[in-house]
């Protein structure tokens, strides 16, 4: 009689790594003991050429040109707290460049919903703790669509959300009638209304965390509320990318998708998600920078979202997907942040900045070039 002989057992499914791949992450040098390597592997871009070279470069840079100017507590807290929008929805657009997507619509996005904040405000007397959820959850619709369309309907996501951006800036343009709005509105006796008040908190200082430490960018009157909502955004979404089964399932589909649906990621499901959160995120920056700037205009988030992208991949995020990290975005922000403010004070004028942070940008792709090549040999 003749037995069956067991063949090999099925493998189980396989599971995304924990984080970003392995081949991403950077390797332990001499130098770190093991006590330290967990903070280099939260600061990867500092630990890289681009990222660690950028933001030595600029700081030289500002140094030997404009010295005690460039280094003056005043300058460098407002030069942040200018920035810190931008560099929200720059933590949008890196999940959504981690699937090997882009955002063109965050700039408009965030215009439309500063916009939104602002009549809120002026026409309805909402208070600040309504308006910036129903700001959010506006742009969290917008990136929704965003998301569909690229998932669902199959078109691309640089068409989709350059389409986004147009629809987005229209609205905000038809609603304001295409003139200003100002956020500081005033009472009967001629103080602003408790409603405008609050409101303006999101954008001043004297919030007393670390008030009078000469810390840099941190004020003696307090850190402007901007640079602390960017901060903590950075850290929820480090902490969702790192410490999450989404996290994994983000990394996962931009590094090789038919691989992670065979693996029993929903594919569609995170590129949706990932949409929806940065529009979100453009939503939460709205409000912030109307009351930052004390109005919210029509053309408020022009070419932000180039600055976005921008932070993304000078912090070291691929655009073919699957390699980044919110830390990384960070420091590019840093780095465009304190580059703004370098060239502002240098009397560069706005259109030569175009070109140098466009030129910045063309090198850092070029920077990546040789890991991307690498990749696509593994993968072919």
């Amino acid at each position: 009689m003749s037995r069956t002989l067991p063949g090999p057992e099925p493998a189980p499914d396989a599971e995304p790594p924990d984080g970003p791949p392995d081949g991403e992450r950077p390797p332990e040098r001499g130098g770190w003991p093991g006590r330290w390597a967990g903070v280099r592997r939260a600061l990867p871009a500092l630990g890289s050429l681009q990222g660690g070279v950028g933001l030595v470069l600029v700081l030289v840079i500002g140094i030997v040109t404009k010295g005690d100017t460039f280094l003056n507590e005043t300058n460098l807290t407002n030069a942040v707290g200018a920035f810190s929008s931008r560099g929200i929805l720059a933590v949008g657009v890196t999940l959504v460049i981690l699937t090997a997507g882009i955002d063109l619509s965050v700039g408009s996005l965030m215009g439309f919903c500063s916009m939104a904040a602002a009549l809120l405000l002026v026409n309805e007397q909402l208070p600040v703790w309504q308006i910036v959820p129903l700001c959010m959850l506006a742009g969290a619709a917008f990136g929704l669509v965003n998301g569909v369309g690229t998932a669902w309907l199959r078109i691309q996501s640089f068409v989709m959300t350059l389409a986004m951006l147009s629809i987005a800036r229209g609205l905000d343009r038809q609603m304001s009638d295409n003139v200003s709005v100002g956020t500081q509105v005033s009472g009967p006796d001629g103080q602003l209304t408790p409603e405008s008040e609050s409101f303006q908190s999101l954008g001043t200082p004297g919030h007393n965390v670390l008030e009078g430490t000469w810390l840099p960018l941190v004020g003696r009157e307090g850190v402007y509320f901007p640079v602390l909502a960017f901060v903590a955004v950075c850290v929820v979404f480090h902490l969702l990318l790192t410490r999450t089964r989404f996290g994994r399932h983000v990394y996962a589909v931009g590094g090789n998708p038919t691989a992670a649906r065979l693996s029993g990621v929903n594919v569609t499901f995170v590129v949706i998600a990932v949409f929806t959160l940065s529009g979100m995120l453009a939503g939460t920056a709205g409000p912030i920078d109307a009351a930052y700037s004390a109005s919210a205009d029509p053309l408020a988030g022009t070419s932000y979202e180039l600055d976005a992208i921008a932070a993304a991949v000078i912090g070291g995020a691929s655009l073919a997907g699957g390699k980044g990290t919110i830390a990384g975005t960070f420091v590019g922000a840093l780095i465009l942040t304190l580059l703004d403010n370098v060239l502002g004070l240098n009397a560069v004028s706005d259109n030569w900045q175009l070109v140098i942070k466009g030129s910045i940008v063309v090198v850092a792709v070029v920077l990546q070039r040789p890991d991307l090549l690498r990749r696509r040999e593994k993968q072919a």
